[in-house]
């Protein structure tokens, strides 16, 4: 009996370190992919072992798997890795649920129609403004975005417009800037605090040569019933054309088509934030 019972516990043991070893392991699987983003779409297995401090063998170990499940592919010529297109299936069945995308696209549609820019909606993930949707206008020089694009909120017409929202609410809108406060400029925090302000009471955003040189947008944020941001519409073109006139003309479009947004998902939009009086 005792040896029966002794044989248990070693198995219990195997079974945890079993466990354990293969949470470890799809925990680094997971690191590896976050590592490929816009400034990195390819990396070798140096340059991931490198950045997660792991070794090399093991990150082509994992990269192998990866690439036999067809979530990274592998250019033999370079050596290098990118994202698989089954990565792009499973973005695609996320976006699909996503209730904001499907509530925004024939309102986009109008607007793109009414102001011949790009328009893009974008939900804050963390630290940065997430593009989950987008039209492009029909100019042949045009702002070019992407589904999966990130970009800061800080810096962005879409994400001061976020940042706008959590200052509204009280919230701590300082600690998702998604920048080290030693690069920070001085008195950063109080600009953009005075920023933020003027953002509310005249409904959008702008983003002048800030995040882009060469490059102007607006964005105005849709709100769920408790008054958060659940999106930010943007529309954003080139300077020399999307110029302060030409913005000051798209923003009562913008902030009415959030509004007809917010209202396809059943929430509330702060008169503030649409200019009733």
């Amino acid at each position: 009996m005792v040896g029966v019972a002794e044989n248990e516990v070693v198995l219990h043991s195997m079974q945890e370190t079993q466990t354990t070893s293969t949470h470890k392991s799809l925990q680094r699987a997971m690191a590896i992919l976050r590592e490929f983003s816009e400034q990195g779409p390819a990396l070798t297995v140096s340059e991931i072992s490198g950045r997660l401090d792991l070794h090399k063998s093991t990150v082509s170990r994992i990269l192998a798997t990866l690439h036999q499940e067809g979530m990274v592919w592998h250019n033999s010529d370079t050596g290098r890795y990118s994202l698989g297109m089954a990565v792009v299936e499973m973005a695609g069945v996320a976006l699909g649920q996503i209730d904001v995308r499907a509530a925004a696209m024939p309102h986009i549609e109008r607007l793109v129609g009414e102001v011949n820019e790009t328009v893009a909606v974008a939900v804050r993930r963390g630290q940065e403004a997430v593009t989950v949707a987008h039209i492009p206008g029909t100019h042949p020089i045009r702002h070019v975005v992407w589904i999966g694009r990130r970009i800061p909120l800080r810096t962005s017409a879409s994400g001061k417009a976020l940042l706008a929202v959590m200052h509204s609410r009280g919230e701590d809108w300082t600690a998702v800037v998604g920048t080290p406060r030693d690069a920070l400029p001085a008195n950063w925090d109080t600009r953009l605090e005075t920023e933020l302000a003027a953002i509310i009471k005249r409904g959008y955003s702008e983003d002048s040569d800030e995040f882009e040189i060469g490059t102007s947008a607006i964005a105005a944020p849709v709100l769920d019933h408790a008054g958060a941001a659940v999106a930010a519409i943007s529309v954003s073109g080139p300077s020399a054309r999307f110029d302060s006139e030409t913005r000051n003309q798209a923003g009562s479009m913008l902030v009415d088509t959030a509004t007809r947004v917010a209202s396809e998902l059943d929430v509330r939009v702060p008169t503030q934030l649409t200019g009733a009086k």
